[in-house]
């Protein structure tokens, strides 16, 4: 695996678009997951791993940004990085990009599951690795400006609600 960030790459089609003929905010959301799907399928993970081994991932949490629109035809690139992760968690942040610029992120909490359980379980350790090698390798990059962004209505200096 490469330093950078893990990308896919998706084609907007005309399903997607909203009554403004751009992408529907669903959309972004779906776009992100096929990409967290390809970067998890890097680690041996994905719907073989999940029917070999009865574990597979889910998102606790979900934070998007939208900061552009993205329309019809355009070919979106999604890149994934680690942030963060621990025995069950991962934090992931994704960005999407129509050739440099971004349109959206997307910040992630997920647990590895038990689907026998339905609870959090422990990477196999051979996956633990990969995601500690690609974390590592993601560090050296600089942090995403976007990551940990919270949704607040900034308040004027004065303190009055304008």
């Amino acid at each position: 695996m490469s330093s950078a960030a893990e990308a896919f790459e998706i084609t907007v089609p005309p399903a997607w678009l909203d009554y403004n003929n751009h992408m529907n905010v669903a959309y972004y959301s779906l776009a992100f997951d096929e990409g967290g799907e390809a970067f998890v399928k890097r680690f041996g993970m994905g719907l073989e791993y999940t029917e070999r081994t009865r574990n597979s991932w889910m998102v606790l949490e979900a934070h998007l940004t939208y900061q552009n629109e993205a329309r019809l035809g355009d070919r979106l690139r999604i890149e994934t990085r680690v942030l963060d992760f621990n025995q069950k968690l991962a934090h992931l942040y994704q960005e999407m990009f129509r050739g440099d610029q971004l349109l959206a992120t997307q910040e992630q909490m997920t647990l590895h599951v038990s689907l026998e359980t339905r609870r959090g379980a422990p990477f196999p350790p051979e996956i633990f690795d990969r995601l500690k090698a690609l974390h590592a390798e993601q560090s050296r990059l600089p942090p995403p400006p976007h990551a940990g962004r919270r949704i607040a209505i900034r308040k004027p200096d004065n303190g009055s609600a304008t």
